[in-house]
């Protein structure tokens, strides 16, 4: 007698999942893995979109944000960034100056698309223009550099 003709035996027969079991499981891995994957991108996009209108609206901190970048990247010494933040400090005044001159003519050109838009629109869809176009402003547009002209509002 051998091995395979035992029939007393007490040992259960391995079992194997059928195929047809095995798809919800391979489905919710592959659901829980997307909706993992979207989620991160969600983040990242959050994350990014915020830190690019902190550095919109301050540009102050400019000169200490890149400095600490390149001295981290290039390995400076404390004194090679010290002069580095020295430097792009000292030409963001002049970037400011430029600013100083075109920041009108953008704000121009911003606000008569706003009134060509606003004349197209009903009273309903008008107000709720001006509140979209309010907040595109508030988050994407930098406040003009101190000493540039005023100006005139709507």
């Amino acid at each position: 007698m051998n091995e395979f003709d035992k029939t007393n035996s007490t040992e259960p027969l391995p079992t194997t999942e059928s195929p047809r079991r095995r798809w919800p499981i391979v489905l919710m891995a592959l659901v829980i893995f997307l909706a993992g994957m979207a989620s991160g991108a969600a983040v990242t996009i959050v994350y990014s979109v915020n830190r690019l209108q902190y550095a919109i609206h301050h540009p102050e901190v400019a000169p200490a944000r890149i400095s600490a970048t390149l001295a981290r990247r290039l390995d400076l010494s404390n004194e090679q960034q010290q002069e580095i933040e020295q430097i792009i400090a000292r030409r963001q005044t002049e970037i400011t100056a430029i600013r100083h001159e075109f920041q009108p003519r953008i704000v121009q050109q911003l606000d008569s698309v706003y009134s060509e838009v606003a004349a197209v629109l009903d009273d309903a869809q008008r107000t709720k223009w001006s509140r979209l176009f309010e907040q595109f402003k508030e988050r994407w547009l930098p406040a003009a550099p101190p000493d540039a002209p005023a100006r005139t509002d709507r």
